[in-house]
């Protein structure tokens, strides 16, 4: 879902809007707005120096624990690649797989959460690290 701090206006007309004029367009998800910033405030995304919310992108498990938070500054852009391979990988280790270590994607291997398991994983894998 997207939360935004704008209020539900806002939101129909940045749906009304083709992408090409500024605007969203239709998406395939609920925006729900966060015009008190409880959630802005309780994630502790606000932009000190100004009213807007920061950029950030929060992955949650079902119990409601924050498995990836990925918060950019007003000017710097996301990226859906990376989300999906942070995704990805928290279900890969919701599953009992192994952990995801740095540049893990699904076509590499993962790495057992013990030392014989890290040992493991760098001598296999120290060609490609």
């Amino acid at each position: 879902m997207g939360i935004s701090i704008d209020d539900a206006e806002s939101h129909s007309n940045w749906r009304n809007t083709p992408i090409e004029k500024g605007g969203i367009g239709s998406v395939g998800y609920p925006l729900l707005c966060d015009e008190d910033r409880a959630l802005t405030n309780a994630y502790d995304i606000l932009h000190e120096d100004t009213t807007f919310a920061l950029r950030g992108t929060f992955i949650i498990d079902p119990d409601g624990i924050v498995q990836s938070e990925t918060v950019n500054n007003l000017p710097i852009g996301r990226d859906i690649d990376d989300t999906l391979r942070l995704l990805d990988a928290a279900i890969h280790t919701a599953s009992g797989a192994g952990v995801c270590p740095a540049g893990w994607n699904p076509t590499k291997p993962d790495m057992q959460p013990t030392e014989e398991g890290v040992v493991s994983y760098l001598q296999e894998n120290a060609d490609s690290l």
